[in-house]
């Protein structure tokens, strides 16, 4: 029986599609009809999730630098804005003015469960979207429109489809542009405007030679309204030639793949505090600062406003791979400070005199454990089924 419950909420046609290969995945055809027909579809696609799309009169002719530096920190009220009461609204403050017909990687922030669909809808151009989440193609409705946009779709958790995805993106880039969210899950943590990104957009970047746009999503949950930032095109070569230059000195000291992965890493910094950048100044001007000295643990209030939402509108259950659907990227000074806190605070608990208060790093181990966002969301799961159970 549970089994036939399995197939049964399957979704037909597309459920495995991350299973394809590179020539399957999708066809010169779908690629084609995708790119001719992305204004049919986003007329379509605006009127299915109920969004209000609000661009710039003009494109933007300034550099990032001078945008930002240019930049009022003045609150805007939403008024200001031709916005609709009953629609899901977008606020579109900066877009630049790309070339027609040519593909871009736009890399954005993975912030809320609506960002998807709120991006391809603000996006000029048909866009791949490089999906990690097979749910949504498995179980979900909008898993359909999702596959007419177009998308690479890989399960997070297996390592080979993992590695099809550059493979596949290469592809696709030849006529298309691609969607991507570096930080793999959404961002929960109260504490970082973006996670630490995965280093696949700029290996698309390098292999292809496409540009990289940044895209900076917010969203005001209370007012459904969200608001986008997008860059002027960054050519990932030139930043590539720049770090050359800065890293000549190391080229001796490390083995040629040695020196590419960190140039690689290096470029990936920038890109996510470009992003930040773009976070941030939206923050200044839409979002009302919180006093801290109201809440008990801000930090705790935050995050269970991110993981109540998220169970509300993706339908998680107890069932729900948590570690692969909200993997993040680990970086090794992270890995360390984790390690040496949960090794002091074990010594802490376990009663041996070391000759100094321990006590607050079995603090530290604990706001570790709240910070671990894949066992938040398992235990929340849990919380769900017994009341469900106690009803």
């Amino acid at each position: 029986m549970e089994e036939l419950k399995e197939k049964r909420r399957k979704n037909p046609f597309i459920s495995n599609l991350n299973k394809k290969d590179v020539k399957h995945f999708t066809s010169d055809i779908g690629l084609f009809l995708r790119r001719k027909c992305d204004i049919p579809y986003k007329l379509v696609a605006h009127e299915l999730c109920g969004i209000h799309v609000i661009k710039p009169t003009t494109p933007s002719v300034l550099s990032d630098e001078e945008y930002f530096a240019n930049l009022s920190e003045n609150k805007i009220p939403l008024s200001y804005y031709p916005w609709e009461e009953k629609k899901h609204n977008v606020i579109v403050e900066r877009y630049p003015k790309l070339n027609k017909g040519e593909p871009y990687i736009f890399v954005c922030n993975h912030t809320c469960p609506e960002d998807i669909e709120t991006i391809l809808n603000v996006l000029d151009r048909n866009a791949y979207l490089v999906l990690g989440s097979v749910k949504t193609l498995r179980e979900e409705a909008d898993g359909y429109l999702v596959w007419l946009n177009g998308t690479i779709p890989f399960d997070i958790s297996k390592e080979e489809e993992r590695a099809s995805v550059i493979p596949k993106a290469d592809r696709v880039l030849k006529t298309n542009s691609i969607l991507i969210f570096p930080e793999a899950s959404h961002n929960l943590d109260p504490n970082k405007l973006v996670n630490h990104l995965f280093d696949g957009p700029v290996n698309m970047a390098l292999n292809t030679n496409r540009k990289i746009v940044l895209v900076s999503l917010v969203r005001d949950i209370n007012q459904n309204v969200s608001f986008v930032d997008v860059s002027n095109p960054i050519d990932i070569n030139a930043l590539n030639e720049e770090l050359d230059k800065k890293y000549q000195a190391l080229k001796g000291n490390l083995s040629v793949q040695e020196y590419t992965k960190k140039k690689i890493k290096a470029i990936t910094a920038q890109l996510r505090d470009g992003m930040a950048s773009g976070v941030m100044n939206i923050l200044l001007r839409h979002d009302q600062p919180l006093e801290r000295k109201k809440y008990k643990d801000i930090e705790a209030y935050l995050r269970t406003l991110k993981v109540r939402d998220s169970f509300e509108k993706l339908h998680w259950n107890e069932k729900d791979d948590f570690a692969g659907e909200f993997q993040t990227k680990k970086i090794p000074q992270e890995e360390e400070y984790k390690r040496v806190v949960e090794d002091i605070a074990a010594l802490a608990l376990s009663g041996k005199e070391v000759g100094f208060d321990q006590s607050g790093w079995v603090e530290l181990a604990k706001d570790l454990e709240n910070k671990n966002i894949p066992h938040v969301m398992e235990e929340h799961a849990k919380q769900l089924k017994k009341l469900k159970v106690n009803k």
